[in-house]
């Protein structure tokens, strides 16, 4: 056979092998290029791992400045949303206003006369009753005018009780408060002297009594300054000392007039209480000046109604044509006509409010 007849048959027969075998071999195709579109300035949106994401805008809520409270929750900080705690409701109709007692006592105490007292209600002696009191920031009451030994009275009865301790000792043939405020011997009711009985007991339907201070079995009173801030205690010019109000007049009058001043401005002509109370006063002049003690009746009294100490004059005691009292050294006050000119103290309780 000729060599060109045998390479015709040999095409032949690959191109019939070929045909036989179908598409195991794919046709070869020419690619075909897209033209390239310019990117927007919108983001592109979808669910594929290239895409980009839709910008989720987080809003808060402001949240309390209060600590937190539950400590294990604390995730909820992140996950919640927290608002403003409504205000509290106001309050409705008129609310009360509160007592003096509760203005210017701790809860459970009295008000009177600008002092807090507190009824200790237990069986104790004369020394267990101060100590209680002390306890409280207190001592047993001292009295410095009928009218507080009537208010006692009354309290020890609305405390259902007939006697009480006061604040009275005997020593050294002398009775003293425990405040160191003289000692009125005007309301007894057993003998004084009885150096075997030198505590003091109040009794609530008549004068007080003394007792052994060992006796067991009686309730005490014990007694405190009131709340009353010193700087809110006094109007501008006048000066504070032990819960009262004080104010020098300089101007020279009689005694009429200068009671009549003092009343002007809503006080008296002092009536003094203690040794400290002159000492006081004293340090505010150097020259005689009106208190509050007037001679009435055979007896020596003071403008507010409280016991006169008359162990503490100056002089021999006063002939009667001397009836109106005033400072007159360390030891002691003095008395003088009333008509004399002279200047005066005026005194006043204490404003009884606080903030």
């Amino acid at each position: 056979m000729a060599p060109s007849l045998v390479l015709c048959a040999v095409l032949c027969a690959v191109l019939c092998v070929g045909a036989a075998a179908g598409n195991r071999f794919p046709p070869t195709t020419t690619p075909t290029t897209t033209p390239t579109t310019p990117l927007s300035n919108t983001p592109i949106t979808g669910t594929g791992i290239f895409t980009t994401p839709t910008p989720t805008t987080i809003t808060t809520t402001p949240t309390s400045t209060s600590p937190l409270r539950n400590t294990s929750s604390l995730m909820q900080v992140f996950t919640s949303n927290y608002s403003t705690p409504a205000p509290p409701p106001q309050p409705t109709g008129n609310p009360s206003r509160p007592s003096p007692s509760q203005q210017m006592c701790p809860e459970g105490w009295e008000v009177f006369q600008g002092r807090c007292y507190y009824f200790v209600n237990q069986p104790l002696s004369w020394p267990e009753a101060q100590s209680n009191c002390a306890l409280l920031e207190s001592m047993l009451a001292s009295v410095h005018s009928p009218q507080e030994y009537n208010f006692l009275q009354q309290f020890t009865n609305s405390n259902g009780n007939e006697e009480a301790w006061l604040g009275g000792f005997y020593l050294q043939y002398q009775w003293l408060w425990i405040d160191g405020s003289w000692f009125y011997n005007n309301s007894w009711n057993n003998a004084s002297t009885d150096s075997s009985s030198p505590c003091l007991l109040l009794n609530s339907n008549e004068p007080w009594s003394n007792s052994p201070c060992n006796t067991f079995g009686t309730p005490g009173i014990c007694v405190k300054n009131s709340n009353v801030p010193p700087a809110m205690a006094c109007p501008e010019g006048w000066t504070v000392f032990q819960g009262r109000c004080y104010y020098y007049n300089e101007v020279s009058m009689s005694w009429p007039e200068a009671d009549a001043s003092c009343a002007s401005l809503g006080a008296s002509l002092v009536s003094v209480h203690s040794p400290q109370e002159y000492m006081f006063l004293l340090q505010q002049t150097f020259s005689p000046s009106w208190l509050g003690g007037f001679y009435i009746d055979d007896q020596w009294m003071w403008l507010d109604g409280s016991w006169f100490y008359e162990g503490f004059f100056g002089q021999t005691p006063p002939p009667s044509t001397y009836q109106c009292l005033s400072t007159f050294n360390p030891d002691g006050w003095s008395p003088y006509s009333c008509n004399q000119i002279m200047p005066s103290f005026c005194m006043k309780e204490a404003l009884s409010y606080r903030h």
